[in-house]
């Protein structure tokens, strides 16, 4: 009996030793596959990161690009009304003077003479600081008043129907709009 409670025991022990061997094959299996299973999932985490990092790296570069753009534009238009504002001060300016020399006497008298041919009267309005140089201008027109106002450099014509402005400033604007493409493109800041 005591052989057989040993066999007994040695057939249990081998036993429980072959299933200890199995389930430990089992887990080194399961090991395997659950690590192999991993590496799969983190190259494939770590792949769709990569694509994300780099979806949001172009993303950013886009923006940093369209930004750059943007202010580069700006200052571009910056740049540009300051130099159309120099450009037209420089014209008033010239006009200013160009008044003083009596070289807009011409001008200014077919300008008057043009417009009393729709209206019957007119007044010419200068600046007290100007309104001499406009006296010697229209000293042979019979139908056009002078008068003094706080305006700026130039003259304003006022009929009975319109008025009409020849302040230097809206000349100078009004020269500036009808030749801005050829200015742009003389001062080196094209549409671009």
């Amino acid at each position: 009996m005591k052989k057989n409670i040993e066999e007994l025991k040695e057939k249990i022990i081998g036993n429980a030793e072959k299933e200890a061997e199995a389930v430990l094959s089992r887990a080194r299996k399961a090991k395997g596959r659950i690590l192999h299973k991993a590496k799969d999932e983190t190259k494939q985490i770590k792949k769709e990161a990569e694509e994300k990092g780099k979806s949001l790296f172009e993303k950013e570069k886009s923006r940093i690009k369209s930004k750059k753009k943007m202010d580069e534009q700006k200052e571009k238009l910056l740049l540009r009304r300051q130099l159309v504002e120099l450009v037209k001060l420089d014209l008033e300016k010239e006009l200013l003077s160009m008044l003083k020399k009596g070289k807009l006497n011409v001008w200014i008298l077919s300008r008057c003479k043009e417009i009393l041919k729709e209206e019957e009267k007119l007044s010419l309005i200068a600046d007290k600081e100007y309104i001499d140089y406009f006296k010697e201008i229209c000293k042979e027109l019979k139908d056009i008043g002078l008068s003094e106002d706080k305006i700026k450099p130039g003259f304003l014509i006022r009929g009975e129907k319109n008025e009409y402005d020849f302040r230097f400033s809206v000349l100078s604007e009004n020269i500036i709009k009808q030749k801005m493409e050829m200015i742009i493109n003389r001062l080196g800041v094209g549409h671009g």
